[in-house]
């Protein structure tokens, strides 16, 4: 008899916090976590199935969501076999204090440092993601989709580093960006409870525009 073959979409979610690249994961079982995860429907499209599983698993909306890669090894016990087609999102954080997740018994983010146990190929599906992030960090905005509106240069180079997991020389990294001319200064500062208020800047995407056909603009 063959083989059941079952498709499903599943979505990895990012976000910076607290200093860490974190992934959201919804609970499984009583042991295990899992993606957010769920079949299409009949005729649905997969961008538009990645899209419903997000806001009924997390009731989050994500602006950012690509295609990431099939993956096809997961045979069960019982013959069936599942096609999972993943996408990964990111996430602002500053929509994170602004947005209730569901109960956080069920749904929560995790950096890699404490993830937590994981269904039969997720933690495989997550790792590709990361490296899709890393990868795309040096030729493309990708990275500014993880930051709020307006944002101070100490925000994005943080990004850089948690994302890149390395330090990266302040200096450098100034210089760099401004020679690109890729972020403009607002005219206003952050609001800092204590401490100097930094200079807040926003992204410029028709400068990007035109330096996109020179492959690494980030060389961090």
């Amino acid at each position: 008899m063959d083989a059941e073959i079952v498709v499903a979409v599943v979505v990895v979610l990012m976000t910076i916090s607290e200093g860490a690249l974190k992934t959201l994961f919804v609970r499984h079982d009583r042991t295990r976590w899992a993606l957010p995860s769920g079949e299409p429907g009949f005729a649905e499209p997969l961008h538009k199935a990645a899209e419903r599983i997000i806001q009924e698993q997390v009731g989050v909306h994500v602006d950012y969501l690509e295609q990431l890669y099939t993956f096809g090894n997961a045979v069960h016990a019982r013959g069936q076999s599942t096609i999972e087609i993943s996408y990964f999102g990111l996430v602002p954080s500053a929509l994170l204090r602004s947005t209730q997740l569901a109960d956080r018994q069920a749904v929560n983010w995790y950096a890699q440092s404490d993830q937590p146990r994981l269904v039969d190929g997720h933690a495989e599906i997550v790792q590709a993601a990361r490296h899709r992030l890393r990868g795309k960090l040096a030729y493309s905005a990708v990275g500014f989709e993880l930051l709020p509106e307006s944002f101070s240069l100490a925000e994005l180079q943080q990004l850089y580093e948690v994302i890149l997991d390395k330090v990266i020389d302040k200096r450098n990294f100034r210089r760099k960006i401004f020679e690109l001319g890729v972020v403009e200064p607002t005219g206003e500062m952050s609001k800092q409870p204590r401490g100097r208020r930094a200079k807040l800047f926003h992204f410029k995407p028709e400068v990007f525009q035109l330096l996109e056909m020179k492959g690494d603009i980030f060389p961090f």
